[in-house]
């Protein structure tokens, strides 16, 4: 049985139909839709560790939306399905949207980030991050050509997205291409937050949550 939310105004079901095709564009998989008090929280993978020996960071993407009527519900749904009724609910003048059949959840969508705690660190600039993204697509596409096997490709997106961007040692380079490829770098500097081995970038148009491996160093705390 599905589930129902509203959302007003249309902006918000436009912004909603946007951060889905954008997300389906680099990864055409699942969205998580989490409602609790009167907000609806939309998860999206971007990229995600594929096997044990896959040591790629879990970056997700999250954009917050207001409901007119609150409503709990945490379901894992199918994103093209999910995109498709929002550009239908747009065409009709429809308010109401009601969520796909559910689908089998993937190891990203079990990892719920924290919500308190986090400590602010300073900010990187829009700029910086899509010139880290820029690079990063840049040696994936130029290695993966001659990669032999699945093992190899993963290897190698591991070690571009998984390594920290040369202006700050705190932000991975996958973090950098989810900014940008979600539609999140309007803004001429994204804030920076960290919780053990979470970091959080966050902008007025959404944020960007990545997960190290293990436990991951972010420097000291008088920045």
């Amino acid at each position: 049985m599905g589930h129902t939310f509203t959302l007003t105004p249309d902006a918000a079901r436009h912004d909603l139909l946007t951060f889905l095709e954008r997300a389906a564009r680099v990864n055409n998989g699942s969205a998580r839709l989490i409602a609790s008090g009167g907000h609806l929280q939309v998860y999206v993978g971007v990229l995600f560790p594929r096997g044990l020996l896959d040591h790629t960071p879990t970056v997700l993407g999250l954009r917050v939306f207001a409901l007119e009527q609150s409503v709990d519900f945490d379901v894992v749904v199918p994103l093209d399905a999910l995109a498709s009724r929002v550009r239908v609910a747009l065409e009709r003048g429809d308010t109401e949207l009601g969520t796909p059949a559910e689908v089998a959840s993937l190891a990203w969508s079990a990892i719920t980030p924290p919500r308190e705690g986090w400590r602010r660190r300073l900010g990187v600039a829009s700029s910086v991050l899509s010139q880290a993204a820029a690079e990063g697509i840049a040696r994936v596409a130029e290695t993966i050509p001659n990669a032999v096997g699945e093992a190899v490709v993963q290897k190698v997106r591991a070690e571009v997205w998984g390594a920290t961007i040369a202006h700050t040692k705190r932000v991975p380079a996958g973090a950098a291409f989810a900014a940008d490829a979600l539609g999140f770098l309007v803004d001429k500097n994204l804030q920076v937050h960290t919780l053990d081995n979470w970091l959080r970038l966050s902008s007025m148009s959404g944020y960007v949550l990545a997960k190290f491996l293990g436990g991951h160093d972010f420097g000291p705390d008088d920045d």
